[in-house]
């Protein structure tokens, strides 16, 4: 219900900003890949590795054009993000004393756990474009700019419990204790323009999304009972910098 009134006030805010003139209302997808860079005070993580999971967004988005050639485009929307971490035997999560090697809890192999979130979007970008190439009905283009997220939901999904329950529990778990709140992107891509007569113009852009900000929650802890022996105040992501950046193929259908 949360999701759905900040959808609703995002839309009419645009509508409203739709009826001022020169401005273009359009429809926006954004299929792609999100990943993790993960490190450690800008370090390698040793027993730590990332990979990437599908994620999918989209919303309603405005242009508010400077000239033919140049144009600001503000957005609202809704979309899902993530990424894999594989934990190791050999990884040790700090606590308040000491620190627990996963090994120390019965891992004999590596565990994956998927992490993802779903966001109330807002992009902004700066569009450039080229006039018509030739007789044909396209125009290569430039965007630049970024986008800040507002976490709504968020999950882990894990084949086993890692730990204990109180950290990754089997099975697809909601959870926010993870995850910061908010989260922000630069982003910068190229495409086109394309002009199809009786239908409108369709704009396509392979965007790459750089993540600014700590998708881990830093100060999220949890304890644990180990072999007969009580772990307090583990806190896994202390240290830990989960960047979720994406590459996603943007189209938007421009009314």
């Amino acid at each position: 219900m949360r999701t759905l009134r900040i959808a609703v006030v995002a839309a009419t805010l645009l509508s409203s900003l739709y009826a001022q003139e020169g401005v273009k209302f359009g429809l926006r997808v954004s299929p792609g890949i999100g990943f993790f860079g993960v490190d450690s005070s800008g370090r390698t993580v040793k027993n730590l590795a990332s990979s990437g999971v599908f994620n999918f967004g989209g919303g309603l988005i405005l242009s508010f054009g400077f000239s033919d050639n140049v144009s600001l485009l503000l957005g609202a929307g809704i979309g899902t993000g993530g990424g894999k971490v594989e934990y190791k035997p050999n990884y040790a999560i700090k606590g308040a004393d000491t620190s627990l090697p996963l090994s120390a809890t019965g891992l004999t192999s590596t565990q994956q756990v998927t992490y993802k979130v779903t966001t109330v979007n807002i992009p902004v970008f700066i569009k450039l474009r080229t006039n018509p190439l030739g007789s044909t009905p396209l125009r290569a283009k430039g965007m630049l700019g970024g986008q800040v997220d507002v976490r709504v939901g968020s999950t882990t999904n894990s084949d086993k419990v890692l730990v204990s329950s109180n950290f990754i529990d089997q099975d697809k778990t909601r959870t926010g204790e993870h995850f910061s709140t908010f989260l922000a992107q630069a982003s910068a891509g190229l495409g086109l323009d394309v002009d199809i007569e009786g239908v409108g113009i369709v704009d396509v852009t392979f965007l790459y999304n750089h993540g600014l900000i700590n998708f881990f929650n830093k100060d999220f802890k949890f304890n644990a009972n180990v072999n007969g022996e009580s772990f307090r105040d583990l806190q896994p992501y202390k240290d830990l910098k989960g960047r979720l950046s994406s590459l996603q193929l943007q189209i938007i259908y421009w009314f």
